[in-house]
């Protein structure tokens, strides 16, 4: 898990102080960016290397609304990578300041190799130490970070 601390601003707002959708997937973008920093993968580098991710499906979903000037926390989590270590799957998970699930963002990702235009596996080392995750239950598909299952759409 990779964690990074953000506050609600003007810019992301709607007229009723309510954080808005291109703004959960501009934070949900960012914290992807700062990820791939921090694990030496800057956009100069992936660029020399005219490699990049790609999404292919993102899907919010909301469980409770942030808003304006208010603190929260973004959780990004690698759940699993699918049988031909092509296509990623990322959640990010958005938490108030009372630690309570606020939103949810799960996205598919590809890694691109522009110069033979063609899906390729992700670099070995970036995602070793996420693969080792439990399993969520069965029945919901998330697990909170103390462990319990939850069902963010009910």
């Amino acid at each position: 898990m990779f964690r990074r601390t953000y506050k609600v601003k003007g810019e992301d707002v709607n007229d009723f102080m309510v954080m808005q959708d291109f703004a959960y997937h501009s934070y949900t973008s960012s914290i992807l960016a700062a990820f791939l920093f921090e694990k030496g993968y800057s956009k100069h580098k992936l660029n020399a290397l005219k490699i990049g991710l790609q999404k292919c499906d993102e899907e919010l979903i909301y469980i409770k609304h942030l808003m304006f000037m208010q603190h929260f926390f973004l959780n990004l989590e690698f759940p699993d990578v699918t049988d031909n270590k092509q296509k990623i799957n990322v959640r990010s998970r958005f938490f108030n300041v009372k630690n309570e699930l606020c939103a949810m963002a799960i996205t598919q990702l590809y890694w691109f190799d522009y110069d033979r235009c063609k899906i390729i596996e992700p670099p070995k080392n970036i995602f070793r130490i996420h693969t080792n995750l439990k399993p969520s239950a069965p029945h919901s598909g998330y697990v909170s970070r103390d462990g319990r299952s939850i069902n963010p759409l009910s």
